[in-house]
């Protein structure tokens, strides 16, 4: 947490109520990274504003930021600005299933057709051959 500031790090800065190792980490953040010079100049320019309206406390300013920015994020939602997304979701993914498809079709290895099992001739000898079945002695038997 000591390489990030927070809004209310920002406030003391600005109010000169840090001293000490506390304002020169602010210091030294806002030399390091721009977007907390940004954010710093902003706040200043926001309060420039304010002081010739009535002042509104800042988290009272940034929910009426905040509401307004989703305000307008539902307004601009509207159908005729979706039917594109869905249009092109669609289209991939039609694309998707034929190319899935094709590939299906053409490229992905094919499984050897299973053969069935062979039946094997086996002969019997002659001595294995019982003489009460009343056969001959060379007959052949299939095996089951």
């Amino acid at each position: 947490m000591d390489n990030q500031l927070t809004f209310d790090d920002l406030q003391a800065y600005q109010a000169g109520q840090l001293t000490g190792p506390a304002r020169y980490r602010v210091e030294r953040l806002l030399l390091e990274n721009p977007f907390y010079a940004d954010a710093l100049a902003g706040l200043e320019a926001m309060q420039k504003t304010a002081t010739g309206t009535t002042i509104a406390p800042a988290s009272e300013q940034l929910a009426d930021l905040h509401n307004a920015l989703h305000q307008r994020i539902h307004e601009s939602a509207n159908r005729k600005r979706l039917w594109p997304l869905w249009i092109a979701t669609t289209t991939a993914a039609i694309l998707f299933m034929l190319a899935m498809a094709i590939y299906f079709i053409y490229f992905a290895p094919k499984h050897p057709v299973k053969s069935k099992p062979v039946n094997h001739v086996k002969t019997v000898q002659h001595s294995q051959i019982k003489t009460t079945l009343g056969l001959p002695k060379t007959t052949i038997y299939r095996a089951a």
